[in-house]
């Protein structure tokens, strides 16, 4: 019988808590994470920093359960392909 977490429940439990911590600061101390989201959306900095603040709380929490984790795995990378396609699509916006 195994006893603690498996090698992988372990990471995405610290991912979790990671991810979690993140989007909290982002609704504690918005200010932090403005420049960030100004590089990525146009208009509206301070509800961007407060939405992707609770988006990444959310997902954090999933991650910590086994039974969401798949969902959330899915749904971060999801995130992640949105948030750095719109830094980018926006830079290039920018440079021309």
């Amino acid at each position: 019988m195994k006893s603690g977490f498996a090698r992988s429940d372990r990471w995405a439990v610290f991912g979790g808590l990671a991810l979690m911590a993140s989007g909290i600061a982002h609704l504690l101390r918005p200010s932090a994470f403005e420049s960030v989201n100004r590089m990525a959306f146009n208009d509206r900095i301070r509800a961007h920093v407060l939405i992707n603040g609770s988006i990444e709380a959310g997902l954090g929490f999933a991650l910590l359960s086994s039974r969401t984790r798949r969902a959330a795995m899915a749904a971060t990378l999801a995130y992640l392909t949105y948030f750095n396609a719109s830094l980018l699509y926006r830079q290039r916006i920018l440079a021309n």
